[in-house]
């Protein structure tokens, strides 16, 4: 009996420090911040990097055709987006590596790229009598932030692309072209779509060489909140504006 009784306690201690081990904490390694670096290369060209390190890079440009410092194969890229096929936004050996591209044509929908959900809303006219280039606008979130693309887009956000978008943290809006979208189409585009941060893009600069585009300076006068900041910065979800504020990179 005193052999069972003994026996029965080893079994109970081993089953017990069996158990103990594999409840033990496991070791993490610290997450950093969840932030997300934008910088402007140029035009509606920007390079967008989340804190694990995924680059995504929108409509990059032919250096031959903007002046912008930057050199082809130079820019390192996990995703290209490109709104609209024109030397301006679809030149993607401005990138390095391997890149995943998602091109206007091709990208309606929802897409998988690199672990992120990207969605592709081809904007439209409500003017019936206006040709409107192929374009397609794209949202997808990193970080806690949801981003939007609106690339050349010629007409203002309908309501029904409103809804496809939905929610906005940070919208990319073109404010010196194309021609036919006015700072009226511009307007009625941000109460739409109510984003916390716009960030302005295509627009005239020392760069911009002999692509017709607007200056920035009448447009961004009529705005209410206005910050300017380097041309690579960070945002992180918790410190994004109540208010609709305009976010404006510096050019180099």
């Amino acid at each position: 009996m005193r052999r069972c009784i003994l026996f029965l306690l080893a079994v109970l201690l081993l089953v017990g420090c069996h158990h103990r081990r594999r409840e033990a904490p496991q070791t993490h390694v610290p997450a950093g911040p969840r932030q997300v670096a934008i910088q402007f290369l140029g035009h509606s060209c920007f390079l967008i990097t989340s804190s694990l390190g995924l680059n995504i890079l929108t409509d990059p440009f032919n250096p031959s055709v903007l002046s912008y410092p930057v050199k082809p194969g130079s820019v390192p890229a996990d995703v290209i987006l490109v709104t609209h096929e024109d030397e301006t936004a679809n030149f993607t050996d401005l990138a390095s590596g391997s890149p995943v591209i998602l091109r206007s044509s091709m990208a309606s929908g929802v897409n998988r790229a690199n672990g992120l959900l990207i969605r592709g809303i081809k904007t439209s006219s409500e003017n019936l009598t206006s040709s409107i280039k192929l374009n397609v606008a794209y949202t997808w979130s990193m970080d806690g932030i949801r981003f939007c693309d609106l690339g050349a887009i010629e007409d203002a956000v309908t309501p029904s692309e409103a809804i496809n978008i939905g929610h906005v943290d940070v919208l990319f809006l073109p404010a010196g072209g194309p021609q036919d979208f006015t700072d009226e189409k511009r307007k009625i585009t941000v109460d739409r779509l109510q984003p916390r941060v716009v960030i302005p893009m295509m627009y005239s600069t020392a760069y911009s060489g002999k692509v017709p585009l607007r200056g920035l300076g009448e447009w961004l006068s009529r705005q209410s909140h206005v910050q300017r900041v380097p041309n690579k910065f960070t945002l992180m979800p918790k410190e994004l504006p109540d208010e609709t504020t305009v976010f404006v990179p510096a050019v180099r």
